[in-house]
C-alpha cells in the first residue's frame, strides 16, 4: 500500500489474483522456510535443505521463472545466490534451545485495526522472556530498508507484548551470509588479541578472510611459498584452510533491530496512518497511481529502480505503467545511438 497504490489496487480492489506471477525470491524463500520450520519441529533434517532448493530451481526453469539478469547482462545474480544457499545447506545445524515455529498472532492497535500473520522463529529463553526472529533469503538490509523492514519484527513483539510475552530481543537470520569469529588484533596498533566477529557473505568467506588466513598460518611457521599454495586451495573451495580451521568459527549470521519505545510508538503510527490513508481512497482506478520511476547514478551509470516492478511485482506481466515506461526508455535509447560510433 505504501509501495504501489496501482498493485495494491489490483489486488485488493480487483481480487486481479489470476494474472498474478510467481517471482524466484518468493517461491526459494517460501521453501526455505518450510523445510527450517521442519527440521526445528523434528520433521526434517538438515540434509533435506539443498534438495528442496534444487527441486525448486529445477521447477522454476521449466516454468521459464527466472532470476533477473546481472547488470552485464549475465547469470551472476542466479550464480551468487546459488552459491551462497548452498553453503548455508551445506554448513548449517540447527540452534539449540526451547522454539516454537510459525506461531500465529493477531495484534490490535490502540485505535482498533488488527493485524494478522505468523512468527517465523521465536526462542524461550531462561529468564522468561523470548526473542523473535525471522529468516531471510534476501540480501542484507541497508540505509532506509533497515527500518522499512524492521516494522515487520516490531508487529511481531508488539503482538507477543500483547499476549503478556515479554521480548528480549528481535532480529533477522540472514542465510545468504554467515559471522566469522576469530582471535585477532582489532588495529593496527593493538598489542593483544580480542575476539573478533565479521559478517561476510558466504561466497566470499575465503575472499574477505585471506589476510586472516595469511596472518594465522604466518603465526604456526609457514614460509611464504606455502601460504601462496595454501591461500589459493582456500580461494578455488572457498573454504578456511584446515591448517587453521581450529582458529575460525563459522556461524549463520544474526542480526539484531532495535526494539524500544521509539520504534513501537513509530511502528503503531505507520500502521494506522497506511490504513487510513487506504481507506480515504475511493474505488476508482485513478485515485491510485503507479509508483513512479526515477534514475540515479551507480559506478557513474545511469541505473533507473524497476528491479522491484521487473522482478518482484505480482503483475510484473501485465502492468500497463511498467510497458509504457520500459518503451519510452527504449525508445530513447534508440535516439540516442551514435550512427558512426
Amino acid at each position: 500500500m505504501n509501495r504501489c497504490l496501482y498493485e495494491a489496487y489490483r489486488t485488493y480492489i480487483m481480487h486481479d489474483r489470476k494474472m498474478q506471477v510467481q517471482n524466484v525470491y518468493s517461491v526459494l524463500g517460501g521453501s526455505t522456510h518450510d523445510v527450517l520450520e521442519k527440521i526445528m519441529n523434528g520433521e526434517a533434517t538438515e540434509a533435506d535443505l539443498l534438495p528442496t532448493i534444487q527441486n525448486d530451481l529445477d521447477k522454476l526453469d521449466m516454468l521459464g521463472v527466472q532470476f533477473p539478469k546481472g547488470r552485464d547482462g549475465s547469470d551472476s545474480i542466479r550464480e551468487n545466490w546459488i552459491t551462497d544457499m548452498t553453503h548455508f545447506c551445506n554448513t548449517y545445524k540447527a540452534p539449540k534451545g526451547d522454539f516454537e515455529t510459525e506461531q500465529f498472532f493477531l495484534y490490535k492497535t490502540p485505535h482498533d485495526i488488527y493485524l494478522q500473520g505468523y512468527i517465523d522463529l521465536i526462542r524461550k529463553n531462561k529468564d522468561g522472556t523470548v526473542d523473535i526472529y525471522d529468516y531471510k533469503t534476501s540480501s542484507m538490509y541497508k540505509g532506509k530498508d533497515v527500518k522499512e523492514h524492521g516494522r515487520q519484527l516490531i508487529i511481531y513483539a508488539l503482538a507477543l507484548e500483547q499476549q503478556g510475552y515479554k521480548v528480549r530481543n528481535v532480529g533477522w537470520i540472514f542465510l545468504k551470509y554467515c559471522e566469522v569469529r576469530y582471535m585477532g588484533y582489532k588495529t593496527a596498533r593493538s598489542k593483544s588479541k580480542s575476539k573478533i566477529s565479521q559478517i561476510v557473505e558466504r561466497r566470499n568467506i575465503a575472499k574477505d578472510l585471506s589476510k586472516q588466513f595469511q596472518d594465522k598460518l604466518r603465526e604456526r611457521g609457514y614460509t611464504d611459498i606455502d601460504i601462496d599454495f595454501i591461500i589459493s586451495d582456500a580461494l578455488d573451495s572457498n573454504s578456511v584452510p584446515e591448517e587453521i580451521a581450529d582458529e575460525f568459527t563459522i556461524v549463520p549470521c544474526v542480526v539484531k533491530y532495535n526494539l524500544d519505545d521509539d520504534t513501537r510508538s513509530e511502528t503503531i503510527s505507520y500502521i494506522e496512518n497506511t490504513v487510513n490513508n487506504w481507506e480515504s481512497l475511493s474505488r476508482k482506478e485513478q485515485d491510485y497511481p503507479h509508483i513512479s520511476f526515477t534514475k540515479t547514478l551507480k559506478n557513474g551509470k545511469e541505473v533507473d529502480d524497476t528491479f522491484f516492478c521487473r522482478c518482484l511485482c505480482g503483475y510484473q506481466n501485465s502492468c500497463p505503467h511498467l510497458y509504457e515506461y520500459l518503451d519510452k526508455d527504449k525508445d530513447k535509447d534508440d535516439d540516442d545511438i551514435d550512427l558512426f560510433a
